[in-house]
């Protein structure tokens, strides 16, 4: 099992960094634009990456493949749509009260089992979550950019299309589908979708009159996000496929922290005494869980 782990804590950084660099390019770049130059390349590598591996589907597995590409679009879309009104962080943030919807399920389905442990460490990691969400809000008048009410209700979207993800992974699993055809199915739905946008056109334009350098170049920025995104794609969905959803979605919001502080990089957010505290509190309880 602690291999499975270990991938989804790899899965939990490149997610992280890609995002993180996400929100820096659509800042600079047309977000329709970058996000389908970007999924092309994560496709092309998800393709490569099953040329070395294999790639195993049955007929039997294609609907729940079908499913799963359009939940995951649907909860990316909202993701990109609330990127415009409420900082990377928070979405994190937000996001991560899907670990409770997962908790709830597994419990349901057997898959977990609520020790004193467990139930302490998920509760460190919730005030931790919570003591940085309070200190975003509360930094909203200097914020880079303003919260809205509808930021909210899109990263909820994401969620909710997100939440059910883990579980379509192992029916599609169970009936012959390895990770590479599960996110290739992704990929059949999402280019199209990606490509109309971007021959569309306008929306989300942007006129980028910042110091050109090659590391902050459109197809640079697309090519590393695209292939953080395969190598995120493949490592999260062997994770879920071999573990049980509620770990291998707790070690996930080890992301929450690691975003801020990549944003805090990329001069998107802030950093402060109270979020450095959350920070601590909560890579512990991702570790004790980690070591659950």
């Amino acid at each position: 099992m602690l291999n499975y782990r270990f991938s989804a804590v790899m899965a939990t950084v490149f997610d992280s960094v890609s995002d993180a660099t996400l929100d820096y390019a659509v800042s600079r770049y047309n977000v329709h634009k970058m996000v389908f130059v970007l999924s092309l390349v994560a496709g092309i590598g998800q393709l490569l990456i099953g040329a070395f591996t294999g790639i195993a589907c049955t007929f039997a597995a294609l609907p729940y493949v079908a499913l799963h590409g359009v939940l995951i679009l649907l909860g990316y879309i909202c993701f990109l749509k609330a990127l415009k009104y409420t900082p990377i962080a928070l979405i994190s943030l937000v996001e991560s009260g899907g670990l409770f919807l997962t908790l709830a399920v597994d419990c349901i389905l057997g898959y977990v089992t609520l020790t004193p442990y467990f139930v302490a460490m998920l509760s460190l990691f919730v005030f931790a979550v919570a003591l940085f969400m309070i200190n975003s809000m509360k930094e909203q008048a200097t914020a880079f950019k303003t919260i809205k009410p509808v930021g909210i209700v899109l990263v909820i979207g994401t969620v909710l299309m997100y939440f059910t993800a883990p579980y379509i992974i192992k029916l599609a699993a169970d009936n012959g589908a390895d990770e590479i055809t599960v996110n290739l199915g992704y990929y059949a739905v999402a280019l199209p979708y990606f490509a109309y946008l971007s021959l569309k056109g306008k929306d989300y334009d942007k006129k980028n009159t910042s110091t050109h350098r090659w590391y902050n170049g459109f197809y640079f920025l697309a090519i590393v996000i695209g292939v953080l995104e395969a190598l995120f794609y493949v490592l999260e969905t062997f994770s879920y496929i071999n573990d049980t959803p509620t770990i291998i979605m707790a070690i996930r919001q080890m992301g929450v922290f690691m975003i801020f502080l990549l944003s805090v990089l990329f001069k998107t957010d802030r950093f402060t005494p109270q979020k450095l505290l959350a920070l601590i509190l909560g890579v512990t309880a991702i570790i004790g869980v980690y070591l659950y």
